[in-house]
């Protein structure tokens, strides 16, 4: 396990999933570009790429906003055939190897959460196929909460769900609105990418309020 992505003493772990625990970003970025072409819509990659932390249903609805359109259908059936494209190749999806590490070191040690903003869906049609699938004490989803990333609803539902004190917990993310998120949660968070392959403007992060940042 690399140094920078040991977790400090903390009580549970909550890892966000897309591009945290898992390599997705191609599929997910190929499923909803053939959500959006049905409708007649393109998706380019630079825009889905910079706004990963956000849902499906939120990215449709700002990508159509930005280009001023309206759309034929409801944003949820768009999500839907976002979704069931996904699932078709979801066995294809492999764990982000630095992130494994330390899942396989607290297994069994300490209490973790998957707190995504995908569906539960999507995660557990993933998850079956993967070395971590039986890893996690509880999965918290876009399901489950009224406002997605970046508030902090889903982290704290996660830290909930694990009968943890939010400021007992570390948060694993890579993205700028789950780190927002999980610093609303008055979490401790480690951003995972210059660990797997996405890069980061910032370094490695432990910036919840217990140190004062």
């Amino acid at each position: 396990m690399h140094p920078s992505l040991t977790p400090p003493p903390a009580d549970a772990l909550l890892f966000d999933w897309d591009g945290t625990l898992v390599d997705s970003q191609d599929a997910n970025y190929r499923a909803m570009s053939h959500a959006l072409s049905i409708v007649g819509i393109h998706l380019g990659k630079e825009w889905f790429d910079s706004r990963t932390g956000i849902s499906s249903a939120e990215m449709i609805e700002l990508l159509a906003l930005e280009l001023g359109v309206a759309l034929p259908v409801p944003v949820d059936e768009l999500v839907g055939r976002r979704d069931a494209r996904f699932l078709e190749e979801a066995k294809s999806i492999r764990p982000q190897t630095a992130v494994l590490e330390v899942v396989e070191a607290a297994h069994g040690r300490t209490r973790m959460a998957i707190a995504s903003g995908g569906s539960r869906e999507i995660i557990l049609g993933s998850l079956r196929h993967l070395p971590f699938r039986d890893s996690f004490d509880a999965i918290v989803t876009r399901d489950d909460v009224k406002r997605g990333k970046p508030a902090p609803d889903i982290f704290l539902n996660a830290a909930a769900a694990l009968n943890a004190d939010p400021a007992r917990c570390v948060v694993y993310e890579d993205s700028d609105e789950g780190i927002s998120a999980a610093g609303a949660a008055g979490m401790r968070v480690i951003d995972v990418r210059p660990y797997t392959g996405r890069g980061t403007t910032g370094s490695v992060a432990d910036v919840g309020h217990s140190d004062g940042n």
